[in-house]
């Protein structure tokens, strides 16, 4: 294995891993944003003057080349200009070409927007494809109407999991869970450590594995910590790299994109930065509204009561999930509701994995005999079966049955 840093430390699994890591050409992992600096109310206020110069969802004609390239609008882009122009004058971010290229990207996979080709068909969020035409979605007049601040972030923070590919119910599981005992995590943690979880790569890790991880990283001293950042600073530049830019490492690319997702969960109800530290948020515009230790100690009640209520016991290689994700909640009601054990399975890493590689999205809960189900609305299904992949009463099953029905009916 090519040593970058692990001679730092020698023997520190921490060191190796990062070491490891920068073999896969996806090493910066697979978070996922446009490098745009935002804030809710920012989005908040692009979103209605959208739905004031392109009320009731109607289709908007967008710009479809830069300007640099066509410096004039046309006629059919009139109301996109005059949207861009008082955008940018109110929210100060949102050019008619950032707003085509960067911002309708982010608000199309945070569900907020619809964009569509120029046979007014939607397209995929995920995926460069043309764009003619652009539409408020019902989440997104969701957001605008919000009643209270505090359900407006609710309702963004939703958007935000979607943005990031379902990763605040994996941040909220670190945080949260005092087994962990992290309490904190800086962006060299998440960098290195957090944004490999359940990724489609060499250096895939479960989140035990990724606590283990980080705890070896913190035992070393601050001047061997600093030692790693200035060194990979150094080794990693495109220039060292030989090859496509695919082949290359770039540290400052892959530094920008952390915080990019910090700066973008610093805006959720769950999170909040405290310089190059991400904590859980307090305070009357949090996740609960209440003291820490006593979300706390409820968070970790539930996750008591599965284990009771299935008259199971813990299990190495096997982790807790919620089935519909925290992150999906619209209110602090709709938390409580989705923080239950009715609604987690526990499921070995393999299947875990599975699932947040598709991005949170196997919600849907169905059965065959005594093995479990787990599809999103595409069809794609993590298949449970029982005692190898999942671990529960099997008496408990239409109980967990009926519950997904409910709370599917709630979130929707």
């Amino acid at each position: 294995m090519t040593t970058i840093i692990s001679n730092i430390n020698l023997g520190n699994k921490s060191l190796e891993f990062i070491d490891f890591r920068l073999l896969d050409d996806k090493y910066r992992g697979s978070w996922s944003s446009q490098h745009n600096r935002y804030t809710m109310d920012k989005i908040a206020i692009i979103l209605s003057l959208f739905n004031k110069y392109s009320p009731n969802k109607d289709l908007m004609i967008i710009r479809t080349a830069d300007i640099s390239k066509r410096p004039n609008n046309t006629e059919e882009e009139r109301t996109y200009s005059e949207f861009c122009n008082e955008a940018k004058a109110m929210a100060g971010i949102g050019t008619q070409d950032a707003m085509r290229k960067n911002l309708f990207v982010d608000l199309h996979r945070m569900g907020l927007i619809e964009r569509y080709d120029k046979n007014k068909i939607p397209t995929n969020p995920l995926s460069a494809q043309s764009v003619k035409y652009v539409s408020l979605t019902d989440q997104g007049l969701k957001l605008i109407n919000a009643p209270t601040v505090l359900d407006k972030y609710f309702i963004f923070s939703k958007g935000v999991d979607l943005l990031l590919g379902g990763y605040i119910d994996v941040i909220l599981n670190l945080l949260r869970d005092t087994e962990y005992a992290l309490e904190k995590i800086s962006i060299y943690e998440f960098m290195f450590f957090v944004s490999a979880i359940g990724t489609d790569t060499s250096f895939n890790i479960n989140t035990d594995k990724c606590v283990e991880l980080i705890k070896e990283y913190r035992n070393l001293s601050s001047i061997q910590r600093k030692a790693v950042i200035e060194e990979l600073k150094v080794k990693l530049k495109p220039k060292n790299y030989s090859g496509t830019k695919t082949a290359k490492r770039d540290y400052h690319n892959w530094h920008n994109k952390a915080q990019q997702v910090f700066s973008i969960l610093n805006q959720t109800v769950y999170f909040e930065v405290r310089g190059d530290i991400l904590v859980l948020k307090e305070g009357v515009n949090s996740y609960t509204g209440e003291p820490l230790v006593n979300r706390l100690d409820r968070s970790l009640n539930e996750k008591y009561q599965y284990f009771v209520a299935h008259e199971i016991e813990k299990v190495q290689g096997f982790e807790l999930h919620h089935v519909v994700p925290l992150a999906w909640s619209e209110s602090i009601h709709q938390f409580k509701l989705l923080d239950k054990w009715q609604n987690m399975v526990y499921i070995d890493a393999f299947s875990h994995a599975k699932i947040t590689q598709n991005r949170n999205r196997n919600v849907v809960m169905s059965a065959i005999n005594n093995d479990l189900i787990l599809k999103d609305y595409s069809d794609k299904e993590v298949y449970l079966r029982n005692i190898k992949n999942i671990s529960y009463n099997t008496t408990k099953q239409k109980v967990m049955l009926d519950y997904n029905i409910e709370l599917l009916k709630t979130v929707q």
